[in-house]
């Protein structure tokens, strides 16, 4: 597969736009859903697995870290989205389950994804100029935030 050749002011422009988006897109989904988009990550996890994870479990298949994982869930528990259990065996261990409200506002917000990624699906895109498109972005990044070769990654 032939690669695209870098220019750095390109990707540089191409790396801040998408950033000024995620941010906008993020703050949109905040004042929509009332809850940010790693609280939401928190509820779908949890609504995946309930009863099974723990904030570190969340955490650590997230790749939010454990403090924001941790001030999440209290979050979403003071709002009684989520609860926490206690094992009789080991009170350290407090799995996670979500409530019928924190169901509700899972589905909520995954309908409203759901809805996004239709409308992004419908815009022309068009591939001429020097503008990289999301994935041609990500796959660039993911190079420089792993320690694989960028010839193994592309395999």
């Amino acid at each position: 597969m032939k690669s695209k050749v870098v220019h750095a002011e390109s990707f540089f422009e191409s790396f801040m736009e998408l950033k000024r988006e995620l941010e906008k897109a993020a703050t949109r989904f905040q004042r929509t859903m009332g809850i940010s988009v790693d609280q939401y990550a928190i509820l779908h996890h949890i609504l995946e697995n309930p009863g099974k994870l723990t904030s570190a479990t969340v955490a650590d298949s997230r790749g939010i870290s454990r403090a924001e994982v941790s001030r999440g869930i209290s979050q979403l528990i003071r709002r009684g989205y989520v609860v926490q259990s206690y094992q009789s065996s080991d009170r350290r261990v407090r799995p996670l389950s979500l409530t019928a409200s924190g169901e509700q506002l899972e589905i909520t917000c995954h309908e409203a994804l759901k809805d996004a990624a239709s409308t992004m699906s419908k815009v022309d895109l068009d591939d001429s100029g020097s503008q990289f498109t999301v994935g041609q972005l990500t796959k660039m990044l993911s190079v420089l935030t792993t320690k694989d070769d960028p010839e193994e990654s592309e395999k």
